[in-house]
């Protein structure tokens, strides 16, 4: 303090000349030693100038701030003044982009690779699912991700994938109850061995409430007599799926007069018929049959009642078991258990068209 007393004290008498001398005389000092040490450190590594690391940077720039440009080429220096003033600028920078070494993130978290590769796997394994499909399947598989973060990982990746349908929706009549089955036919037609085309019509009944399908029965010419077993099956007293169903809705098809409706009335099973040309009415069963068209159907060329009979029963399995629905919030109407810390898995049916997900625990 003394020292420093004795230092202003000289500042104020004007001895100024002297005090610049032999500051000056102290700075060349140090700039020799520096250049020495500089020399030494280059023969005995090999290299001009240390590596420095990136807080040893930021000192250097601190210190570098109070000088200007000038002062700098005038001092000795491992580093040119453009190189310093380069590290004060990135300095400043970092201040304000928040990668400085205490700064906080900003903006959205990083999606993990891990979850970016598996959104890559599904939507390009997948081209004809949605965006809002492929979420559902994340949702269940218990990755929580947005869906424009699905959306936006899918299309930096080249892949822009459309689930095939159009965006009319169904005005429905009615509200949706727990004992409201709904009904309808499928046709298709399959090759013969002698190269003729065989249409087969394929009975499907829906749950309005759970939206489990299932199917009611498939024949080359139904008939009432057909029709007829088809509602005994149905209104069975251990297994029939009608047994306890209030409303079963379905359209003015021939096939379901005769000794069907009465058959079902007998268990309680009331018939509501849509109107005339208004399939809307049953939105439900009749957009079920074109996912089925679309996703499975158009797809295979089928050759026997065997190989229908077969794609009939492994689509329900998938559409039931496997398979989210929008309607039902991206939920799966019966799913298969899985293990929370299991790996995820892709199962596949007929031979990689019907795929799905889920996790499952390997064996150690």
């Amino acid at each position: 303090m003394a020292e420093l007393k004795g230092f202003m004290g000289k500042m104020r008498e004007g001895d100024m000349r002297g005090i610049v001398a032999n500051l000056q005389a102290a700075l060349n000092f140090s700039q020799e030693c520096l250049r020495v040490y500089a020399e030494k450190l280059e023969e005995a590594t090999g290299k001009k100038l240390p590596e420095l690391t990136d807080d040893e940077k930021r000192k250097i720039a601190r210190k570098a701030h109070m000088l200007n440009g000038n002062a700098l080429k005038m001092i000795y220096c491992p580093w040119s003044p453009g190189t310093i003033l380069g590290w004060y600028s990135t300095l400043i920078a970092q201040k304000y982009n928040s990668t400085g070494p205490n700064q906080k993130r900003r903006g959205r978290p990083v999606i993990p690779q891990e979850t970016v590769d598996i959104i890559v796997r599904i939507g390009s394994n997948n081209p004809n699912w949605g965006y809002q499909r492929i979420h559902h399947y994340l949702l269940h598989l218990g990755i929580r991700v947005s869906f424009m973060t699905v959306k936006r990982i899918l299309n930096d990746h080249g892949i822009f994938p459309s689930d095939g349908r159009s965006d009319s929706d169904f005005n429905l009549f009615f509200k949706c109850h727990e004992n409201i089955v709904a009904a309808d036919f499928c046709t298709h037609e399959i090759v013969s061995e002698d190269g003729h085309l065989e249409r087969f019509h394929l009975l499907f009944f829906e749950n309005i409430f759970t939206r489990e399908v299932w199917c009611g029965g498939i024949a080359h010419d139904p008939d009432g007599n057909w029709m007829a077993q088809v509602a005994r099956n149905q209104a069975d007293m251990w297994n029939g799926k009608l047994l306890h169903t209030q409303y079963l809705i379905h359209d003015r098809d021939p096939l379901f007069q005769g000794r069907f409706p009465i058959i079902l009335k007998s268990v309680g099973c009331r018939i509501k018929l849509i109107q005339p040309r208004c399939p809307e009415q049953n939105g439900y069963i009749e957009s079920f049959i074109k996912t089925f068209k679309t996703e499975c159907l158009n797809h295979v060329i089928l050759q026997s009642e065997a190989q229908l009979r077969y794609v009939v029963n492994e689509f329900l399995i998938y559409y039931n078991r496997e398979r989210p629905h929008s309607g039902l919030g991206g939920k799966i109407i019966r799913p298969w258990p899985q293990d929370p810390d299991g790996d995820i898995q892709e199962f596949s049916r007929l031979g990689g068209l019907l795929k799905s997900y889920r996790r499952v625990k390997t064996a150690a």
